[in-house]
């Protein structure tokens, strides 16, 4: 699959106008930047979901 994936997006006529491979480069740089601030956020959200409340649920007084 990646190997016709990728012989498909970077073929000689597609890399010949310099105008697809910026526009190529841009979606590839974005979709990395867009996944990387997506995980981070599911991280953060995993992190403060997993920490000890301050207050115990089930206190005695």
């Amino acid at each position: 699959m990646w190997n016709f994936l990728f012989g498909y997006l970077f073929a000689g006529a597609t890399l010949r106008s310099r105008v697809w491979r910026l526009v190529l480069v841009v979606v590839f740089v974005g979709a990395l930047i867009a996944g990387i601030i997506y995980a981070s956020v599911v991280f953060h959200a995993v992190t403060e979901r997993n920490r000890a409340p301050y207050v115990h649920p089930h206190s005695t007084r």
